[in-house]
């Protein structure tokens, strides 16, 4: 069958793929010092258990897709390309790929990578297999590998990144690879090779077979354990650490005006955040509860106080936020604007009318049967400006009668909480991806519900499922912008998630040492430390001063 070239075009307008290697010739050396908020770190170098941090450092993805500039960056992979029908992808390799240790690393790497995913169903991270749609990963030489699909998906090509590729002839003898430490790590990443680890800090450095010429420029990265947001603004501040990628208050002043020649931020617009409301339990199987619980926010003063005006504030009850502006559907967001208007007299109105009063005089409203209504609003400890945010949440909904308290968690509870459907409200992000049909998937897919922080809420239908699988049947921009338009109404009408504000990218970097950072005046990928293929792009961008 003919095959097309999969541009980015046949999905969502995007521009031209391209590999985005630089020419520069620049000198190499330097060790990249980035701070991670955790406990600290442990001897365990599988991508899949701790946390992402080993993506596009230790373990090169297949390739990019750059959501900043709109182009696929090919990285292992050369090539990936769609059958006319949509249900074969033949992904093409580079020549003479080895593996940190000098192996070579081929299509059977890849192959196994994948399949070992649906023998390991807690890391099919984006649901490749457990959706269905998956039939067969096959390498049918030594760089050559062949996805076929049950059904026509023009989306399917944006999971190929989000997996790790990891050696066969390692991973294949590990008998339990949900608890596999992976010691002794052999990667494909522009630093793989692990020089010191204590708790507090861990070093990384260059892979000597990286199949880049001359790449990294880096000879290393230091990673430093801190347990919150409070402790990264001082060492940003003394220079301890060259890249920040986590809310720092008072930027201006606090960071930049101690060095304005070196201290910079950079905060394009990043995911949408949202109030998660837990729709299975009362009294949020209300839906004017949640109304009311939205009109009662006065998003602007949230915006600048708890989160120093930094991010937009989203009164768009669509799903999506400042990130997916071209796709945003104006008229939805218009006829659903009260919900999002700060209205707390129209709130009590909801709240009196559904029954929930106040039958003990305490201040406080109750359940019809006498219960008082109280409940917690989960956020994960140490991040300080949700934290705030989520506190001011708890001030507005007082007014209005109901009683919220904040409850801040380690990552592990939050990270089941949400994913299994066990909080009542939590604060959280909505993903970022190539195209919002993939945040919807998160949101509304039942196919998602266990395996996402997003999906816990309880609104899901059959319907609902049918419309986003069938986006991907079609690479006709109209067709997919009118499914994104109805999944829009379909946000609104239900409010399973109470939108707060567009979260700016939090990004502040050092210049003193190291050069070649992503910027305004060069915008060539979003600054995310936290996306594994991001981070990767930046990485092999860096360089001493």
């Amino acid at each position: 069958m003919h095959n097309k070239k999969i541009l980015a075009s046949i999905i969502c307008g995007l521009l031209i793929s391209s590999n985005s290697v630089a020419s520069e010739d620049f000198k190499q050396g330097g060790t990249l010092t980035v701070p991670i908020i955790g406990t600290g770190f442990v001897d365990n170098y599988n991508p899949y258990t701790t946390k992402d941090l080993l993506h596009g450092v230790m373990f090169e993805p297949l390739l990019v897709f750059n959501n900043m500039t709109g182009k696929t960056e090919y990285r292992l992979a050369k090539s990936a390309e769609y059958s006319d029908d949509l249900k074969t992808i033949t992904v093409k390799l580079r020549d003479n790929l080895k593996w940190s240790d000098g192996s070579a690393l081929t299509a059977t790497d890849v192959a196994f990578s994948f399949t070992m995913t649906k023998d390991t169903p807690a890391f099919d991270q984006k649901g490749i297999w457990t959706a269905g749609n998956l039939a067969s990963v096959t390498a049918t030489n030594a760089t050559t590998i062949v996805f076929a699909l049950n059904e026509a998906d023009s989306t399917f090509i944006w999971n190929l990144e989000r997996y790790h590729i990891v050696p066969e002839q390692v991973w294949s003898k590990a008998e339990n690879l949900t608890t596999f430490t992976n010691p002794d790590p052999i990667g494909s990443g522009p630093m793989t090779e692990v020089t010191y680890l204590k708790a507090q800090q861990m070093e990384i450095c260059r892979n000597p077979e990286y199949y880049l010429a001359n790449r990294p420029y880096l000879d290393c990265i230091t990673f430093r354990s801190y347990n919150d947001n409070s402790q990264i603004q001082p060492a940003l501040m003394k220079g301890e650490i060259d890249w920040g990628s986590n809310f720092i208050a008072d930027v201006e002043n606090t960071f930049v005006a101690e060095n304005p020649k070196n201290h910079h931020f950079w905060y394009p617009a990043n995911d949408a955040i949202h109030l998660y409301v837990n729709t299975k339990v009362k009294p949020f199987d209300d839906l004017n509860v949640r109304k009311a619980l939205s009109m009662a926010l006065d998003r602007d003063e949230i915006v600048d106080i708890a989160a120093y005006g930094y991010p937009t504030a989203n009164f768009n009850v669509g799903g999506i936020g400042e990130l997916y502006d071209s796709y945003i559907d104006k008229e939805v967001t218009a006829k659903y604007k009260d919900i999002t208007e700060f209205n707390p007299e129209k709130a009590k109105q909801l709240l009196d009318a559904a029954g929930y009063t106040d039958l003990n005089d305490d201040g406080f409203r109750d359940m019809p049967d006498g219960t008082p209504i109280e409940f917690d609003i989960e956020v994960v400890n140490g991040w300080t400006d949700w934290i705030q945010v989520v506190q001011m949440v708890t001030e507005y909904y007082e007014e209005v009668g109901i009683k919220a308290n904040v409850k801040t968690v380690d990552w592990a509870v939050y990270d089941s909480s949400l994913k299994d459907g066990k909080y009542k409200m939590a604060i959280n992000w909505s993903l970022v991806a190539t195209n919002p049909i993939l945040a919807y998937q998160e949101y509304f897919d039942t196919a998602r519900i266990g395996k996402t922080w997003h999906a816990g809420h309880g609104v899901h239908s059959a319907k609902i499922d049918t419309l986003i699988n069938s986006f991907g049947s079609t690479n006709d921009p109209k067709k997919q912008q009118a499914i994104l338009n109805q999944l829009q109404e379909f946000s609104a009408a239900n409010l399973a998630f109470i939108p707060l504000f567009s979260n700016p990218t939090w990004f502040q970097y050092n210049s003193s040492k190291i050069v070649g950072w992503p910027s305004k005046e060069n915008p060539y990928v979003q600054p995310v430390w936290y996306d594994g293929g991001k981070r990767n792009l930046i990485i092999n961008n860096l360089h001493l001063k």
